[in-house]
Formats: C-alpha cells, sequence, structure tokens
C-alpha cells in the first residue's frame, strides 16, 4: 500500500531568522531608525526570529508591532558593554516575534560546563495556520566543542516532540558537520541550496528548520546588508500539511 501525499493547507507561512550583530556591528543608527530598517526586513513575516539582540532593540521592535506580533525575549546576558555602548542597555539575547496568538512558553539553558557566554533555546507555543505550532529560536556558542555540544543538546531536546516545530537561529556550524546532520535526520532546511549567511566567511551558519508537518519550501537570502549585521537575512516559506 502506498501512503498518500500530504496535502498543504492554507497561504504558504513566511519566516524570517536574523543575527542581527545588535553588540558588536556599531552600524551608527539611532534606535529609530534601526528598528525601521528591521521592519521592512520582517515585513509579512508570521514568525521571525531574531539573534545577538540588545534590550531597548527588543523593546523598540515590540513597541513598534503592538498588537500585530506576540513577542518573547530572553536575556542571556545581563551585562553586556557592546549593548550598553551601542544602545544605552546592558541586556543581550534572542527573540521570537509571532503572529498567530501564544499561549505558552520555555526556555532551555544550553550546557556551560566552562562558564563561558550563556546561551539558550527560546520556544514559543502559538497558534499558526489554525494549529498549535512550536517556534524556536537559539544562537550556540562558535567556540571550539560548545558548537557541537550545543546543537546536540538542542537536538535531544526536540526529538521527542510530535506537533508542528520550527527553529529559527545561528547554529555557528555548517550544513556538513554531523551535529547538523543529525537535525537534518529530523527536520527540514528551508533552504536546500545551504546559501551563505556570514559572508566574512563564506559560511552558512543560519538556519530555520521544520519539522516534516510543512512542505513546499522556498527561501531566499534577501541579500547582504553590512550596514546592519555580518549576518545575512535568511527568510523562506512553507506550507502547513494536512496530517
Amino acid at each position: 500500500m502506498t501512503t498518500p501525499d500530504l496535502e498543504p493547507i492554507g497561504d504558504p507561512l513566511r519566516f524570517l531568522t536574523f543575527n542581527v550583530c545588535g553588540g558588536l556591528c556599531e552600524n551608527g543608527f539611532s534606535l529609530r531608525s534601526w528598528t525601521s530598517s528591521l521592519l521592512r526586513e520582517t515585513k509579512d513575516a508570521d514568525a521571525f526570529f531574531l539573534q545577538e539582540l540588545c534590550g531597548r532593540q527588543f523593546d523598540a521592535l515590540r513597541n513598534r508591532l503592538s498588537g500585530r506580533y506576540h513577542a518573547e525575549y530572553v536575556v542571556t546576558v545581563r551585562k553586556n558593554r557592546s549593548c550598553r555602548r551601542n544602545w544605552g542597555d546592558r541586556r543581550f539575547g534572542i527573540a521570537v516575534f509571532v503572529k498567530g496568538p501564544a499561549f505558552a512558553r520555555a526556555v532551555w539553558a544550553l550546557p556551560n560546563p566552562h562558564r563561558d557566554e550563556p546561551r539558550a533555546l527560546l520556544c514559543v507555543d502559538a497558534v499558526l495556520a489554525h494549529r498549535p505550532t512550536r517556534l524556536c529560536t537559539t544562537h550556540v556558542d562558535y567556540k571550539g566543542h560548545n558548537r557541537e555540544m550545543h546543537v546536540n543538546y538542542i537536538d535531544a531536546v526536540v526529538r521527542g516532540w510530535t506537533g508542528p516545530l520550527v527553529i529559527g537561529g545561528d547554529l555557528n556550524l555548517s550544513p556538513g558537520t554531523l551535529p547538523i546532520r543529525n537535525l537534518y535526520r529530523r527536520l527540514h532546511e528551508i533552504d536546500p541550496r545551504a546559501r551563505v549567511t556570514f559572508p566574512e566567511q563564506d559560511l552558512k551558519i543560519d538556519y530555520i528548520l521544520l519539522s516534516g508537518h510543512f512542505s513546499h519550501f522556498t527561501a531566499s537570502g534577501g541579500g547582504w546588508r553590512p550596514w546592519l549585521s555580518d549576518h545575512r537575512v535568511l527568510r523562506g516559506s512553507a506550507r502547513a500539511q494536512d496530517m
């Protein structure tokens, strides 16, 4: 007996992930102009994921998007000097913005045996395409074995989840590495062409990963805007499947 193809339901859902380099990148923007630039990048997204986001940047985006998006933020570093220099606020972390109504959130601290910079996995449960969907973001360490340890930990956390899942974030590993290949066994990358997202080193390290509840993927890099960040925007769309 052959398994029937799953039918897509509804309009395509649009996703975006972006490491905004809010602390280290000195871009000369006022907070208002930076926020306007980010709003242009994220326009029409059903959900988007941001990393290296300073506290005042999050506050400004949340205020401008109030009533249209639910926003969640996790402070991973409470005393970030670069955020204080650029924006007058030491908070530094990751965020999820989603259009659908949200009803839960959860945070997992990533393993940190050597007391390096704290990292986290942030997940928000929300309704997208008329069904509960878990939307997660993370920014794993770039150092040595921490990268593999963090991605393996995230893989273990999500392995038992059975509902619709989207993870957008900076995983600091290329697609050919073993931890990413392991994630690919359960999740689909929205951009099978693996376009470069970190131009300075010609690497793809930013991902939008989706569970088997989605199909019909499209993606685009959106170009590099070095006055905003040292990363490219990764954006794409997918259709929810009728399971």
